[in-house]
C-alpha cells in the first residue's frame, strides 16, 4: 500500500470509529465530573503508555481549560505522572499496584477515577478501578478493542470497538476534548446568567 493510500485508509477508519461508539455513555461521564466539581472533589486519572499521555493531557485540559473565573474549578490529578512514586511503588509493592496504592493515599469520598486503557485489561488500571468501586466513588473507563475487564466493572464506560491502538487513542483523546469544551461552555453560560 502506498503512503497516501494508507493515510486515506487510516482517516477513513478513524472517522468510522468516531461514529461507532455509544455517545449516550458520555452523559454519565459528564454527570460524574459535574458531581466532583459540585462537591469539591478531585478526578484521579491513570493509564499506561499512550494512555498515560492521554491521562496527563486530561489533567491539563480538565483543570486549566474548564476554569472560568467565579466558577468552581474541576480539580484533576494524574496517577501516571509522578515518576518517583511510580518507580517506588513498582519496586517496593508491585507494578500492578502503582495506581491503586496511590488511591489508598489520596482518594476522597467526593472524588472520581478515570481510567484510560485501549485493551481495558491492564492489571494496574483494573486494580485501581476495583479499589475505587470498593470505596464507592464513580469510576469512568475509556476503553477500546473488546473493552476488557474495565468495560465490565467501571460504573461509566465509553467503549470504542476498534482493533487499532492509534485509532482508539485518537478517539479517547477526542472524548476528553468534548467533555472539556462542554464543561467550559456550561460554566461560561452559568457565569453569564
Amino acid at each position: 500500500m502506498e503512503f497516501q493510500e494508507f493515510v486515506a485508509d487510516y482517516y477513513e477508519r478513524f472517522t468510522k470509529a468516531l461514529s461507532s461508539f455509544d455517545r449516550n455513555a458520555l452523559t454519565g461521564v459528564l454527570g460524574a465530573l459535574e458531581h466532583v466539581v459540585d462537591n469539591g472533589g478531585s478526578v484521579w486519572v491513570a493509564g499506561n503508555g499512550g494512555s498515560a499521555a492521554i491521562s496527563n493531557h486530561a489533567v491539563c485540559d480538565l483543570t486549566k481549560w474548564t476554569h472560568v473565573e467565579g466558577q468552581k474549578t474541576l480539580e484533576c490529578h494524574s496517577l501516571a505522572c509522578n515518576v518517583p512514586m511510580l518507580t517506588a511503588l513498582g519496586n517496593d509493592v508491585s507494578f500492578d499496584d502503582v495506581f491503586s496504592q496511590q488511591l489508598v493515599y489520596y482518594l476522597g469520598p467526593n472524588d472520581a477515577v478515570l481510567l484510560v486503557s485501549s485493551s481495558g485489561n491492564s492489571p494496574n488500571v483494573v486494580k485501581a478501578c476495583e479499589y475505587a468501586n470498593a470505596r464507592g466513588v464513580p469510576t469512568i473507563a475509556f476503553v477500546g478493542f473488546k473493552g476488557g475487564k474495565l468495560k465490565e466493572i467501571a460504573k461509566h464506560c465509553v467503549w470504542v470497538p476498534v482493533e487499532n491502538y492509534g485509532i482508539v487513542e485518537d478517539t479517547h483523546q477526542s472524548l476528553m476534548h468534548v467533555l472539556t469544551q462542554y464543561l467550559r461552555l456550561k460554566k461560561e453560560a452559568q457565569k453569564a446568567s
